[in-house]
């Protein structure tokens, strides 16, 4: 049985903290309890007041999503509200940056005939779905808006490289050859993007309009893994959330410069691959047998880099010549024979499931821990390779 923990005292407010002077309205649909409370405790450790109706003194109005926020106030009452109305994914990257970041690309505005309210970055993606008679003019219209989305977009992004280390490895993706489990723990301002929410039409999916480049970077990222080369891996790793979350289709490198994570040869590759819908050096790695190979082996439960190479000396290519290779430990060799179970993604249904059965088991350990699922879950994908957890306290001390 676990020792009985002792509560401390509730940290102390700040009056001049990150969201001083803010009255917020907490548009509770959609959202789960216990982040809700969470949210609302670290509003007020900040700065702020949460208010429990939505009045005139209310500066700020939060809510999950289009949606969730229809649910509980009237349309007609957003037509008089004079505050800002933003997505709870704003307070999230505030927290997880320790500053207020810009509301821009987080706010819910109501329409001009006031019949409905629309996503502002949403909006912009569908916009970019027009055609027009003049082909020409529209091809301009459209570089001309994702240029002017990507300096919003920035705002927003600055911060990333520097606040990955919440949820990331600080040096790169952790080797398979050892068998611990992916676990990210945070002691810092939390990051609640993962979201409770039953209805599919409720979930946050990001827009993904350049799989064509993110398909790419994700088999260099196993490439460079495989081969030990860490650092080339991470550098494809933390670029691909960057992309993803950009809100138009990219058509020229100059429309991702000066973002986190995208340097001169990142842009060269995008370039390419925009431009001829390929890479050379993917192409070269994917034709080179050792590079082929190792890869290969390094995608075995427990092969690393190390080993990998070994294998490959040894004049092993294929993953049934491993089957009688003597020098395997039992962990590999259980990699090797569930292989395919193991490459198989995770629905996210399954992925809610486990996040609520390690929240019960964790609560029974220490009380009001916090523990959410991270990487691919957070930002929405429809399965995840592996589960990233976080595990927070609202007592930074603990």
């Amino acid at each position: 049985m676990a020792p009985k923990t002792t509560r401390k005292p509730t940290p102390a407010l700040d009056s001049n903290g990150i969201f001083a002077g803010m009255r917020v309205f907490l548009v509770e649909k959609g959202v789960q309890n216990r982040r809700l409370q969470i949210w609302r405790q670290k509003l007020v450790q900040m700065g702020a007041s949460v208010e429990e109706k939505l009045s005139k003194k209310v500066t700020h109005v939060l809510a999950m999503d289009l949606e969730a926020l229809l649910q509980q106030v009237s349309k007609q009452h957003l037509a008089r509200f004079k505050g800002s109305v933003i997505r709870y994914q704003w307070l999230e990257d505030s927290l997880r940056l320790g500053e207020k970041v810009s509301e821009d690309l987080y706010r819910i505005k109501l329409d001009p005939e006031g019949e409905k309210i629309v996503d502002r970055v949403l909006s912009q993606i569908q916009g970019n779905g027009n055609t027009s008679s003049d082909g020409e003019s529209s091809h301009r219209k459209k570089i001309k808006s994702s240029t002017e989305d990507v300096e919003h977009f920035k705002a927003e992004s600055k911060g990333d490289a520097e606040t990955n280390a919440l949820s990331e490895p600080s040096n790169s993706p952790m080797s398979s050859e050892s068998l611990t489990n992916t676990l990210s723990t945070a002691s810092a301002s939390p990051d609640f993007s993962s979201h409770h929410i039953t209805d599919p039409s409720l979930l946050y999916n990001p827009p993904d309009l350049n799989k064509n480049i993110t398909e790419i970077f994700g088999k260099l990222i196993n490439i460079y893994r495989a081969l030990g080369e860490d650092r080339r891996s991470f550098s494809y790793y933390k670029a691909i959330p960057v992309i993803e979350k950009l809100p138009f289709k990219i058509e020229s490198a100059d429309q991702v410069k000066g973002l986190p994570g995208i340097g001169k040869s990142m842009q060269d590759h995008i370039q390419e691959i925009v431009t001829t819908g390929k890479l050379s050096k993917l192409e070269h790695f994917e034709k080179d047998e050792k590079v082929r190979t190792i890869s290969l082996f390094g995608e075995v439960w427990g092969i690393g880099p190390a080993t990998a190479q070994k294998l490959y000396e040894k004049g092993h290519r294929t993953l049934d010549d491993l089957k009688n290779e003597d020098s395997l430990t039992h962990s590999q060799r259980l990699g090797l024979k569930y292989f395919d179970d193991i490459k198989t993604r995770i629905p996210r249904h399954e992925v809610e499931q486990m996040e609520r059965l390690l929240q019960k088991a964790g609560e029974e350990v220490l009380p009001e821990v916090i523990i959410l699922c991270g990487g691919s879950y957070r930002r929405g994908k429809a399965s995840c390779g592996d589960l990233d957890v976080v595990i927070m306290h609202p007592d930074r001390k603990r």
